[in-house]
């Protein structure tokens, strides 16, 4: 399945390390206990603070185009990754339309565990048709022009 990243300013080189491995991302558009409380329960059941440690992809490129220009996302050959997603999400800031109370941890933490979130380390195990959000952990990943 192909990824999709949308990416603004230069881009110097198609491999990019991937920097929130060393420097946590800050939410950009989610409530900030949201993204606390998510990074803990993705760190409890994958091992991954999916929340500021991933590089945020999409298969569907109209959705990679509302964060900038769409890149295809690939890793590099014998690379470790894995990616985390939701047949049941297609953008993770649906959880704050979709709860009552984002300082609620208990809330948030009943959403996260009823949208089915699973884990694979291939492109290709991601399910046939899946259009939603894909959390990649991997220390690089290539960019290519769609």
């Amino acid at each position: 399945m192909q990824l999709y990243r949308g990416l603004t300013g230069p881009i110097e080189n198609n491999v990019i390390e991937n920097s929130y491995l060393n420097k946590p991302r800050e939410p950009r558009d989610s409530h900030v206990h949201v993204h606390e409380v998510a990074d803990d329960w993705f760190n409890y059941n994958f091992g991954i603070k999916a929340r500021s440690q991933t590089i945020f992809c999409t298969p569907d490129i109209e959705q990679a185009k509302e964060y900038g220009e769409p890149y295809i996302i690939t890793v590099p050959d014998k690379s470790d990754y894995k990616l985390i997603f939701s047949v049941d999400v297609k953008d993770f800031l649906e959880i704050e339309a979709d709860i009552n109370d984002v300082n609620c941890k208990d809330e948030i933490i009943a959403w996260l565990e009823n949208k089915s979130y699973a884990m694979v380390t291939s492109f290709c195990k991601l399910p046939v048709n899946f259009d939603g959000e894909v959390m990649l952990y991997c220390e690089k990943y290539e960019v290519s022009k769609n």
